[in-house]
C-alpha cells in the first residue's frame, strides 16, 4: 500500500517531537511516580471514564430521539468503544466517527440521520468546550501568571468560539465565504452551509438542544476532573483550575494537522505547559502517557465488538 506524502510527513513530525520530549525525561524519576498507581485506582479510573462514555451516549440518544429515531443504549455504547479502538490506529477521531455512523445507520435504517446525529453530538461537544474555555479565562489570568500561556489560551478560546459561530451563523459564513474561496476552501463553505440547515432543524427541538448542551458541558467538566484525579494519584501538584485552562489548549492545538493524530505534539505541549508553572517534563509526560494508556485499556472491548461485527456474529445468532 502506497503511503501518502502528507501521512509520511506527519509521521516524521510525530517521531521528531516524541524524540525531543523523551530526551528531556529522567525515566527513573518517572518510574518512581508510576509506582503511585494502584490497581484499585486503575479500575476506578476505567469505570469513571466508562461513565463518561455512557454520558456521551445519553447525549447521542437525545439527538437521535429529536429526529424521531432511536437506538438501544447498548448499541450506542458498543459503538463508542469500537470507535475508541479504531482511533488508536487512525489519525484524529474520523475513523471512529465513520464506524459510529455505520452502526447507527444499521439501527435506524437511515444513513443521513446517522450521519447528522454523530455530527450534532460532536458539535454540542465543541460548543460546550468553547463554554469551558471561556470559563477558564478567570483562572488563566489569576493562577497561571504567564503571558505566553495566557495568549495561547486566548488564541484557543477565539478558535473554538469562532468555529462554533462559523458553523452555526449563516451571516458569518456568507462574510467568510470569499476568503475561504481565496484559500481554495470553497468545499468547506459548501459543507458548512449544509450543516447549518441541519442545525436549524435540530434547534427547533429546544428541549433536546438544551439537554444536549447541558450534558456536553457536564461531560467536559467530568473529563477535566478525570485528568485531575489521575494527576493526584501520580502525586503531580496541579489544580483543577489549572487543568481547566490547559485541556482546551491541548484539544485545540492537537487538532492541527501537523502530526499523526496529535502524537508527539500533545506530549510536547504538556511538557511546555507544565514547565511554565514550575512542574517537570517527567510529570507532564507521565500524565499524558497514563491518560493515553488508560484510554487504550478502555478501548479493548472495542476490539471484541469489531471482531464480532466482522464475523457476522449477530446475524448468525439471529438465524439460529
Amino acid at each position: 500500500m502506497k503511503i501518502k506524502p502528507i501521512t509520511f510527513i506527519k509521521t516524521i513530525v510525530s517521531v521528531c517531537l516524541l524524540a525531543l520530549v523523551l530526551t528531556r525525561v529522567d525515566f527513573s524519576q518517572a518510574w518512581n511516580q508510576v509506582k503511585n498507581l494502584s490497581l484499585p485506582f486503575i479500575i476506578f479510573a476505567l469505570l469513571y471514564y466508562t461513565a463518561c462514555q455512557w454520558l456521551s451516549c445519553i447525549r447521542w440518544q437525545v439527538v437521535l430521539n429529536s429526529s424521531g429515531h432511536s437506538a438501544p443504549m447498548s448499541s450506542l455504547l458498543s459503538s463508542y468503544f469500537a470507535g475508541m479502538f479504531l482511533n488508536i490506529f487512525l489519525p484524529g477521531a474520523l475513523g471512529g466517527d465513520v464506524y459510529r455512523v455505520y452502526r447507527v445507520a444499521k439501527q435506524t435504517k437511515d444513513s443521513e440521520v446517522a450521519l447528522v446525529s454523530v455530527f450534532l453530538e460532536r458539535f454540542t461537544g465543541l460548543a460546550a468546550l468553547s463554554a469551558l474555555a471561556l470559563l477558564g479565562l478567570p483562572p488563566a489570568f489569576k493562577l497561571i501568571g504567564r503571558w505566553d500561556i495566557i495568549l495561547l489560551f486566548l488564541a484557543c478560546v477565539v478558535s473554538l468560539v469562532g468555529a462554533v459561530l462559523l458553523i452555526s451563523s449563516p451571516r458569518l459564513l456568507i462574510w467568510t465565504e470569499p476568503w475561504l474561496e481565496k484559500f481554495r476552501l470553497g468545499r468547506v463553505a459548501a459543507r458548512f452551509a449544509k450543516i447549518q440547515i441541519l442545525l436549524r432543524k435540530f434547534a427547533q427541538h429546544r428541549q433536546a438542544l438544551a439537554l444536549s448542551m447541558g450534558l456536553s458541558f457536564l461531560l467536559q467538566l467530568a473529563i477535566v476532573y478525570y485528568h485531575y484525579l489521575v494527576a493526584q494519584q501520580l502525586k503531580i501538584p496541579i489544580s483543577y483550575l489549572q487543568l481547566l485552562v490547559f485541556i482546551p489548549i491541548i484539544v485545540v492545538v492537537t487538532l492541527l494537522p501537523i502530526s499523526l493524530g496529535g502524537l508527539g505534539l500533545k506530549e510536547g505541549l504538556w511538557v511546555y505547559l507544565f514547565n511554565r508553572i514550575g512542574l517537570t517534563a517527567e510529570q507532564a509526560l507521565l500524565l499524558s502517557l497514563v491518560i493515553t494508556v488508560l484510554s487504550w485499556l478502555l478501548s479493548l472491548p472495542g476490539l471484541v465488538i469489531l471482531l464480532l461485527d466482522s464475523t457476522g456474529f449477530k446475524q448468525a445468532r439471529l438465524g439460529e
